[in-house]
């Protein structure tokens, strides 16, 4: 059954980057410790050291990379250029080989410990989302928070399509739950 909590657009703008990113969370997120410093590939060129620690931010940050990655704010990229001691503009080169952004974003996941959501992870997100759906019905708000709850527990996000389903099917679970329970007192 198809599914939309969100509009074509709103659904372009949870997959990429936020248009502003608050100082804080570029200090707190982008902020690169020796040890992200450390799985930098060493003999990369610019382009591929900044792709690389942007993809390592973004995922730690949101709990996925966008596609784009030139659609990171320009502050954010300046943030991590600067740590990396190159230009902002030379990320403008990264991703000319896809298998280099792929190889990066699988040492990114590593690095943090993240993994991909198996079945099991989504039966127990399900119970976990009906939890959340029995205390209010806010569509939106239980999507920020399964957001949450992935990247929380190292779970790279999944696309929005699959989130909006897993909402969806939580908040027919807790209405049904709920007209049970009502349903022996009338």
């Amino acid at each position: 059954m198809p599914v939309q909590l969100f509009t074509e657009a709103e659904r372009a703008q949870r997959d990429r980057f936020p248009e502003v990113i608050a100082y804080e969370d570029l200090v707190i997120f982008f902020t690169l410790s020796d040890r992200d410093h450390e799985s930098i590939p060493r003999s990369s060129a610019p382009h591929n050291r900044l792709g690389y620690a942007l993809q390592l931010c973004a995922l730690r940050f949101m709990g996925f990379v966008p596609d784009d990655l030139s659609s990171a704010p320009p502050e954010a990229v300046a943030f991590v250029a600067h740590q990396l001691r190159v230009k902002p503009e030379v990320l403008a080169d990264y991703g000319t080989r896809a298998q280099t952004r792929q190889d990066h974003l699988q040492a990114v996941q590593a690095h943090l410990g993240y993994q991909r959501a198996e079945p099991k992870d989504f039966k127990a997100l399900a119970s976990w989302l009906l939890d959340r759906a029995l205390e209010h019905d806010k569509p939106t708000l239980l999507y920020e928070q399964l957001c949450e709850k992935l990247r929380t527990d190292q779970l790279l996000r999944p696309g929005v399509t699959r989130l909006e389903r897993l909402v969806a099917e939580a908040r027919i679970r807790a209405q049904t739950e709920t007209y049970r329970q009502l349903t022996p007192m009338l």
